[in-house]
């Protein structure tokens, strides 16, 4: 099994700067790159796959640095956003493609196994317009996997996928994983997603990293504000509007256990425990029912707190301009700070 790493890892494109970029990649274990658009993921899974060059730093495959080697050189599957399936081979010859340009006489007995390992055998004989979304994927996906590759870069898998579908690639994730022990590398918006299949997390936010590490850390010791909130924290709150409400208790208690770049909230729960010494009350603005419980979006001193209150619901349900009490679990206090460049 091949092990990869890039260090320092640097690119250009046009007036855009990607890096340093520091990450691991074990085998059977999958990176989530995560970052709004323009945030730069694509740019770096094109430095990997070679499409574009290694300013500075190093990429190294089993310790041999082949950052200036040519992309067919690098024993590496890159997916991209469009696919890039041909439109005018049938499934099946899409899959077999690889196959054929290195001369395989086992060809037509690969592409089968892929073929059926993928579901696709009902249809191989379809070209690529005649698929759904997910269907696209599964057949790129193959097609990769047909190269044999010893690193799989795969850009958006779950674009405009139906949420069906987005579970069915998730589980041909896992399963690859499992079964090739490749290394993966994955881009996607959706954290929600990312947290589905990915080991560890790259954040970027405009071409430098703001996060990188393992899940635990990302989601207890988020770094700043920006990677709190793209992560999936709905209390966010960046120094300054502690400091400005500083004379009043709810800001003052925030405060205190903030960092220089503020502080992240995990959601209270609107079932207050009498007597506890994190218990607060605020004016309910809205409420509204999710998977997870009623969303209530609470005004305490002049933070807005998004609260969860879980099942069984009372009844009636909190209105707007009602008095709600909540308690505050400490453990769910984070500080933030400047962000961290190490992997």
């Amino acid at each position: 099994m091949t092990e990869w790493r890039a260090e320092g890892l640097e690119s250009d494109l046009e007036q855009f700067h990607l890096g340093p970029i520091d990450l691991a990649l074990a085998p059977g274990r999958a990176v989530a790159v995560l970052g709004s658009s323009g945030a730069g993921k694509t740019t770096l899974l094109r430095t990997l796959a070679g499409f574009l060059p290694v300013r500075r730093g190093r990429l190294l495959r089993d310790g041999e640095d082949i950052s200036r080697w040519m992309p067919e050189e690098r024993g590496l599957g890159y997916v991209p956003q469009g696919l890039g399936l041909f439109p005018q081979r049938t499934v099946f010859g899409n899959v077999r493609y690889p196959l054929e340009l290195r001369g395989r006489l086992d060809a037509h007995d690969r592409t089968v196994e892929l073929i059926e390992r993928f579901r696709l055998t009902a249809l191989q004989n379809r070209r690529p317009h005649r698929l759904s979304g997910g269907e696209q994927q599964r057949v790129a996906l193959a097609r990769a996997l047909a190269a044999e590759p010893e690193l799989i870069v795969w850009d958006e898998p779950w674009q405009a996928l139906d949420v069906t579908a987005r579970h069915e690639l998730g589980v041909v994730l896992g399963d690859l994983r499992a079964t090739e022990r490749i290394p993966i590398v994955v881009v996607t918006h959706d954290p929600g997603l990312a947290f589905s299949v990915a080991d560890s997390f790259l954040v970027l936010d405009e071409g430098r990293p703001r996060f990188a590490g393992g899940a635990v850390d990302l989601l207890e010791r988020p770094t700043d504000p920006f990677v709190a909130r793209f992560v999936g924290y709905e209390n966010v709150y960046e120094r300054p509007a502690l400091e400005a409400g500083r004379d009043r208790p709810f800001s003052a208690f925030l405060l205190e256990r903030a960092g220089p770049g503020g502080v992240a909230l995990g959601n209270p729960i609107a079932a207050p425990t009498i007597g506890a010494p994190s218990t607060w009350e605020g004016v309910v603005r809205s409420a509204r029912p999710t998977p997870e419980g009623m969303r209530l979006e609470v005004h305490v001193d002049d933070l807005l707190v998004v609260v969860r209150l879980p099942r069984p619901w009372p009844n009636p349900l909190p209105a707007n301009g009602s008095r709600l009490r909540f308690n505050v679990d400490p453990t769910e206090i984070h500080p933030l700070g400047p962000a961290r460049t190490g992997a």
